[in-house]
Parts: structure tokens; sequence; C-alpha cells
């Protein structure tokens, strides 16, 4: 009875909320209140269904989520036009990649109503091409933004003042730290420059207890080296380079704004590791009995992994800030993000449209909203996009479970997504081939504290960059 009550309520709160997508009902198609309710009740009673399409990413995980979703949305009832919603979910193509089966299927018009799955760069793209609808300004997605606290969130999502994707979930990188090698040369999680300089002058200074107790490298990263991993960048440079300049874009608008000094600066901290940069292949490499390193890149999807192997975050691995240069600066890092997009196409009708909207509208409603991020944190341990994750009680004992989620959580503030241009692969790929790859191929064959001058790799970089993204 209660599930009925609500959904009654939704499909009145989905019935005027949707007029601002320019619903066919009602005076907005000439016809009087009295006779679109007749219609609608006519079409409700002769058991007309409208059927939305709704594609999820391309793994069984996001797909059995979306599928249990749609499930239950469809047990709801709702209406849009007097036609009850069902919506059908199926796996995207990711053969060759899933951007280019999107693009396919919208050249081709076999495009759904909606989808996750979509970066800020390829969201980009789309939206360059009209394939989007701008939701800014729709009272549904102001209230989506509202009922998951997003409202710092979605500002890295604006692209030339609108909004395009509704952030899913996110993960937030930050550097993962080997306590035993902490312990060993007697000092804390680096935070500032002068910290980071004091634990590498520390590993010289204990290199031979490191060596006795598996430690041979202070940082792992063979994707410095892979010019062909353009995306790599987001996860290494982009972070470092953000939390040592105070935040910023790479991109904006077709201006290249990354500042000379900065880019300098963040390729001579990487530098400065020289010869005690590890980048050959190691497979495991935290769930190993011996860690072979003092930090690396988190990866926030392992930590179910790390669990199972043994590991116990806080006494054998933890999790630290981007370095800044002085202490209070704000550590910014990078968030691997995606959301939920709505295409525009001649296939898709307005109905349509209306139908997957109020599917998401459901799905994040002030109801259902954190019943929903907490079942896609349970199913894939992914972090959901909400500015109350750490304080909200229904993630509670998600977040008591796993201590390394409760600090995962306080750098969701400051992360930054990729960025928001069309040609996002190719500003990349110039600035790994111009800079990050010759210039850590120098930087490794020094000694540890005498970082290669970055000038140059930089200047080349700025010009390969804005040849590439066709930037100013």
């Amino acid at each position: 009875m209660k599930r009925r009550v609500v959904s009654v309520l939704m499909a009145a709160v989905i019935s005027v909320g949707l007029c601002a997508c320019g619903s066919s009902g009602g005076d907005a198609a000439g016809g009087s209140a009295t006779e679109d309710s007749q219609s609608q009740e006519s079409a409700a009673s002769n058991g007309e269904v409208l059927e939305v399409d709704f594609w999820s990413a391309p793994n069984v995980d996001q797909f059995n989520f979306w599928t249990k979703k749609a499930s239950e949305f469809n047990e709801a009832g709702i209406e849009v036009d007097g036609k009850k919603v069902e919506v059908k979910v199926q796996q995207m193509p990711e053969s060759p990649s899933s951007e280019a089966g999107i693009q396919n299927a919208i050249a081709t018009g076999t495009i759904p109503a909606a989808s996750e799955n979509i970066n800020i760069g390829f969201s980009a793209t789309l939206a360059e091409s009209e394939a989007l609808y701008d939701i800014q300004d729709e009272d549904w997605y102001k209230e989506i933004v509202k009922n998951r606290v997003m409202e710092t969130a979605v500002e890295g999502w604006e692209l030339d003042g609108k909004q395009y994707v509704i952030p899913e979930y996110i993960n937030p990188m930050s550097l993962e730290w080997n306590v035993k090698a902490l312990e060993i040369m007697g000092i804390d999680v680096p935070k500032t420059m002068d910290d980071f300089k004091g634990m590498l002058e520390a590993f010289v200074e204990h290199r031979d207890e490191l060596s006795a107790a598996g430690i041979s490298h202070t940082f792992y990263r063979p994707a410095l080296l892979r010019s062909d991993q353009w995306w790599e960048r987001w996860y290494d440079f982009q972070q470092f380079y953000q939390s040592l300049n105070g935040g910023g874009k790479w991109v904006d608008g077709d201006q290249l704004t990354f500042t000379q000094e900065g880019m300098e600066a963040t390729l001579e901290m990487i530098g400065m590791l020289g010869n005690t940069i590890m980048v050959d292949e190691v497979e495991p490499l935290w769930s190993a009995d011996e860690v072979a390193v003092v930090f690396s890149i988190s990866a926030p999807w392992e930590i179910e992994s790390l669990t199972e192997a043994g590991k116990v975050y806080g006494e054998d691995y933890v999790y630290g800030p981007c370095i800044v240069n002085n202490a209070g600066d704000t550590a910014y890092s990078f968030g691997d993000s995606k959301g939920i997009v709505f295409y525009k196409n001649e296939s898709i009708s307005e109905e349509e449209h209306n139908g997957a909207v109020a599917f998401i509208s459901w799905v994040y409603s002030a109801e259902n909203s954190a019943q929903s991020d907490l079942e896609f944190f349970e199913a894939l341990n992914m972090m959901p996009v909400r500015g109350d994750i750490d304080t909200n009680e229904v993630f509670a004992e998600k977040m008591d479970g796993t201590p390394a989620y409760v600090d995962l959580a306080t750098y969701i503030p400051n992360t930054i997504p990729a960025m928001a241009h069309a040609k996002m692969t190719e500003i990349q790929e110039a600035f790994t081939e111009a800079a990050m790859v010759p210039y850590i191929s120098e930087a490794i064959n020094c000694e540890p504290l005498n970082a290669p001058d970055a000038k140059v790799y930089v200047e080349d970089a700025i010009q390969a960059m804005k040849d590439a993204g066709g930037l100013n």
C-alpha cells in the first residue's frame, strides 16, 4: 500500500516537473486540461506502455544494479502522458570502445534515451554535436542535486555554463603509503613539498634497512613511460599539478590554462625521485607479502581485494593527500568519475525522453536516492557522488566496516574530473609524448633529489597540446 501511495505522488510530481521538458500532454499540446486528463485515463485503462531504453556500463555489476532499479521502477507503475513507463536495460557495446559504440548508435539511430558511463571529456564531444540534452534549468535535475548534496560536485561538470551529466560515482584518487616503510624511515605521511623531500632523504639514509624489508623503490608508476596510455595522466600528472598549483583546469574552453611554472614544478617533483621510481610492471604489488615500494597512486576499487588478501588499513597501508607546497594549502586530486546523460536524437521520441527522466528522477528521489547510492556502493565498491557520504547514517555501516573509505570520503570535495574538451584524448596524448615520457626517461637515470630541468620539455608540450587541441 505504501509503495502505491508513493507511486501516485511521484507520478504527480513528475507530471508537473516534466512540463519544463516540453511534455506532449495537457495545454502544451493545445488541448484543455480536462480533455488531456480524460485522454490519459483512457490510455492508462487501455494498458498502454511506454518503453524506454537505458544503457548501463559494459560490465556485469553495473548492468545488474540498473536492471534491479529498472525492475523496481517498473513495478511502481509510474506513468508519463497516461502511459505506464517500462525501462529496459542493456549493456552498452564496448568494442572497440564504449565511446565508439555510443557514437555509432547515434549515427544509426539506435541510441537509448539515456545511459550511464559518460565522463566529462566525452560529454563535451557529445554536447558539441548536439547529441545531449542540457539539464541545468530543469526542476527535476535541481532536486537530484539537492537530494544527493551535489552542489559543489557539479561545478566541475559545467560546459560553457551548461550541465549535461548527472554525476553518478567518483573514485577520489590519493596516495597509498606503505606503513612499514614509513616506520622504518621514522616519518609520517608526507603532505607538503618539504615533507616529500624529507621522505626521499630518509629513503636514501635508510636504504639498507628498507632493502632488507623488501622495499627497493620509492614510487611505483610504470605508466610514466607508456606513451600509449594517455588516460594515466589523470592519475599522476593532473592531480599532482592541481594540488601544487591550487586547483584549476587543464583547458578552459579553447584556452590552454596550464601554467608553465606549474607544469615544470610538477614534472620536477616526480623527477626528483630519480632512479628510485619503479617502472617495471609488478603484479601483485600491494597484496604481496612484502610491498616493494614506499608509495603509489591509490586505486580505491582495489580496497576489497586488499582486504581479501589480509591487508589491514592503517597497519599495512594508509591513504594520504596529494602533495601541496605549504601546510594549509588545499590538496586537490583527480576524481575518476562518470555519470548519466540523456540523448537527443530523432529516433528518441519526446515521450521516451520524459520516461527516461521519470526513471532517473525516481532512482534519485528524496525517498530513494540514499538507498540507491548505497546499493550501488555495495555492488561496485565505487563511491557515489554525494556530499554527505561520510555523515549520512544510511552509509554508516558500509563506511564503518571499511575504514579506508572513511579517509577517501574526505577527499571527495576537492576532486577535479577530467578536462571538459572534445579533444581531450589528443591533448593528453600530446602532453604524454612531448613531456612526460621523454622527461621521465631522463629522470630515472638520475640520483634522487637531482631532478632534470623540465623547462624544454614543458615548452615542447605546451605547443604540442595547442596544436593537438586547436587551443590558444
